[in-house]
């Protein structure tokens, strides 16, 4: 027996061992439409109006990420199935960790890239990105594919041939994703001004790559749906402890951010030198300078890779004594190990009980009670008998996610009004206002609907996610 299992090929055992994962992770996923990232839910709805030849409001939100890419599949065979784009974004979050296993095996660090694609697939951070079918899996797996298309190129070069336009269509994908995929064409020119081929092959390279980050930027009109400026002490807390449920954040969560930001400067510093050397870690290093600006879990997603692949090595340098005992046999790396493994496993398990009590993050929690107050409504509508269903439309900060849960019709938020009255005008068709009003962008939609009758507008909800406010008198019908 023992002799038939070592006979299998150790990729058999690493296909078994991702299978496991990808089902283990199914579970500890929400299987609501709601929590859903916002570009992805744009990304999803315009590839299911596509695939049923439906006109959709989602149009007017503009162009989506390159995301869309990918999961069109999904929602050609699948119209309508988000729990088919979560699957699609577990085998995406697979493929990524087994190339950037490979590459680091590659470089001669196979113990170290074999523990840390084990903690990379159970840290609860993981996890949050793909239940919320978020870019960083994507971003990942395309700095990935970036690395590995620049050596195939340059094993076999060939001007104008597919690793050339693979390796720009790469860039043009990384850039509409999130600003931290500036770093792989900007690593990829570095990598071409410092050790090209040859002159011509050199000048190719040039043209095409400014070319597409030029189009790239067109393309993506400023990253709508990234937040610009947040906390990266908030974002280097979920490096261990996940995503946060909202965006205050306690001492414990400051104490670990600063931690993590501690670890993150310690392996940059110890491992400069290695990292800009390597074409993978020159892109993970320039998106982490570039993922400043945003602070976000894409930035934290982008660290936890560069600390676990390039931090685990720095304990794995010194060689095992026999003679050294518990710490000279790799006792510290197994016992840092043990702590952080069981540290995300405990965090999965509360997530665990999460997805089975159905809670929701705030924002979340109020778009779940728009669409039952719409169904009540519209119960109330048919137990009346009335002829004609009125048609819904909202009026959201978050569109795509709106229509995703509602399935209704969802416009983004008026602009700015100078009044009441011209805010109201603008409300001509639309039902319900769904936003948040803490936030410094709305602070004149909130003036404005402060100062409007109190028959013309009614706060139905007010949570910690934000407001809910109902139209009850059509601007139209005021003017007839």
């Amino acid at each position: 027996m023992n002799n038939w299992l070592l006979r299998i090929p150790q990729k058999y055992w690493a296909y078994l061992a991702l299978s496991l994962w990808g089902a283990l992770s199914f579970m500890l996923l929400h299987k609501t439409s709601y929590g859903i990232d916002e570009g992805a839910a744009q990304a999803l709805l315009l590839a299911w109006s596509v695939a049923d030849n439906v006109v959709s409001p989602i149009v007017t939100l503009g162009l989506p990420d390159f995301r869309a890419v990918f999961l069109a599949p999904v929602g050609f065979l699948w119209t309508g199935n988000v729990l088919a784009a979560k699957i699609a974004t577990i085998f995406v979050m697979s493929g990524a960790a087994w190339a950037f296993h490979a590459w680091r095996q590659r470089s001669g660090d196979s113990e170290g890239a074999l523990l840390a694609t084990g903690l990379l697939l159970i840290s609860p951070l993981v996890l949050d990105q793909i239940d919320t079918i978020s870019v960083a899996p994507y971003l990942l797996i395309t700095f990935a594919l970036g690395a590995w298309s620049d050596q195939m190129y340059r094993e076999s070069p060939q001007a104008f041939g597919g690793m050339y336009f693979a390796q720009l269509f790469l860039c043009l994908v990384s850039i509409t994703l999130h600003p931290a995929g500036l770093a792989y064409p900007l690593a990829l020119l570095w990598t071409w001004y410092r050790t090209p081929l040859n002159t011509k092959h050199r000048n190719y390279f040039f043209g095409g790559i400014v070319f597409t980050v030029l189009l790239a930027l067109v393309l993506t009109l400023g990253w709508s749906h990234v937040e610009w400026f947040t906390n990266p002490i908030k974002g280097l807390s979920s490096l261990l402890l996940g995503s946060a449920d909202s965006d205050e954040i306690g001492a414990f969560r400051w104490i670990t951010g600063i931690g993590m930001l501690f670890i993150l400067l310690l392996v940059i510093w110890k491992q400069a030198s290695n990292l800009w050397a390597d074409l993978l870690g020159r892109i993970l290093l320039v998106a982490l300078i570039i993922g400043v600006l945003t602070g976000d879990e894409i930035f934290s997603m982008v660290a936890l890779t560069t600390c676990l692949y390039w931090g685990l090595p720095l304990l794995l340098q010194k060689r095992t004594s026999s003679h050294g005992g518990f710490w000279g046999q790799r006792g510290v790396v197994l016992l840092l190990t043990v702590v952080i493994s069981t540290t995300f496993m405990t965090i999965d398990k509360a997530r665990y009980q999460k997805v089975l009590e159905g809670k929701l993050a705030p924002r979340d929690n109020l778009i779940k009670a728009l669409v039952e107050n719409i169904e009540s409504f519209s119960k109330d509508e048919h137990k009346q008998n009335s002829p004609t269903e009125k048609p819904f439309r909202i009026a959201s900060q978050w569109p795509a996610r709106t229509m995703l849960a509602c399935q209704c019709d969802t416009l983004p938020l008026p602009p700015s009004a100078k009044d009441e009255q011209a805010l109201f005008a603008m409300l001509r068709g639309v039902n319900y206002l769904i936003f948040d009003p803490r936030d410094p962008v709305n602070s004149s939609l909130s003036h404005n609907l402060a100062l409007m009758d109190a028959r013309k507008v009614e706060t139905v909800a007010l949570q910690q996610g934000g407001v809910i406010v109902e139209i009850k008198e059509s601007p139209f019908a005021q003017k007839q």
